[in-house]
């Protein structure tokens, strides 16, 4: 088409508003309720058109006294993104979503695997944080990204998924610091207190209030036991690079016990998802061993 984007074809179609004034629209008539808090996206420069998206960026932005939305966009995942990007705009997706006015410290980018360099110098000084999702970008053959050259550039960091193969923030960490290790042939590339800010210190997704011990702040709280077989004999410091999801003992939000004894409230976890997934399988055609690892 003119915009360069192909039309949405049937399945697509039902999770489309239209066209940024529809966006717009249902967006405005959202009402948050208690623990809830409005966010925007721009899925990516794949998804949006390039002059739509001042759009959604002037949307989401502080108005007055209102402080405005946290904005959400995948950027750079894979090579053909950029490629497409350039062959029609003659600009990276990076360098459209800064000519939008789209990046800045409300903005999350994720993944922004593959920059270059005036792109990770754009992201750094406009203060973007950029969400990596290490074990996505692993199981999708997407690549490594530049994450300590990020943060040395002046992005915060965030610690993400992006699919549901592997939920376990803290393998997120660990492969943070791993996937940094395998580029650049260097150990130490991260702290175990930026592994940890990275984990918690969320402040771009509309909750600066979290992420933190001390008075004031949200009662969001993890406990990871240190005495497990993964985790006996190492310091809390270390836990990131030895614990996974099944040392967490405790887990508390906005002061209510979620997880406590390693016990769910709900119960057997495990036992609900396998009855709740198991009749999906029944009437799905089997998937060769490529398909179910993509």
């Amino acid at each position: 088409s003119e915009d360069g984007h192909l039309p949405l074809d049937e399945v697509q179609r039902r999770f489309s508003d239209g066209d940024l004034v529809g966006w717009q629209a249902r967006v405005g008539a959202l009402a948050p309720s208690a623990g809830m808090r409005l966010g925007a996206a721009i899925h990516s420069v794949r998804a949006v058109p390039a002059g739509s998206l001042a759009g959604v960026a002037e949307f989401a932005a502080p108005f007055g006294d209102q402080p405005g939305l946290p904005l959400h966009v995948h950027l750079s995942e894979q090579p053909a993104e950029n490629a497409a990007a350039l062959a029609f705009y003659h600009r990276t997706p990076t360098e459209l979503l800064a000519a939008a006015g789209a990046l800045g410290a409300a903005t999350t980018a994720v993944h922004a695997t593959h920059l270059s360099s005036p792109d990770l110098a754009s992201l750094g000084q406009s203060r973007t944080t950029v969400c990596f999702c290490p074990t996505t970008e692993r199981d999708l053959a997407d690549g490594i990204g530049p994450a300590r050259a990020l943060a040395d550039a002046g992005s915060p960091l965030s610690l993400g998924s992006d699919q549901h193969a592997v939920i376990d923030l803290l393998e997120e960490a660990r492969g943070l610091e791993s996937d940094e290790r395998l580029a650049s042939l260097q150990r130490g590339r991260f702290q175990p207190s930026e592994l940890l800010a990275a984990l918690t210190a969320h402040g771009s997704i509309g909750w600066p209030e979290a992420g933190r011990l001390e008075a004031g702040a949200l009662a969001d709280l993890v406990a990871v036991r240190l005495d497990t077989v993964r985790t006996a004999g190492c310091s809390p410091a270390q836990a990131l690079m030895a614990a996974t999801a099944a040392d967490v003992d405790t887990v508390i939000a906005g002061g209510r016990p979620i997880v406590t004894s390693g016990q769910h409230q709900l119960g057997d976890v495990a036992g609900l998802l396998a009855s709740s997934i198991a009749p999906l399988w029944t009437d799905a055609p089997r998937m060769t061993r490529s398909e179910a690892t993509r």
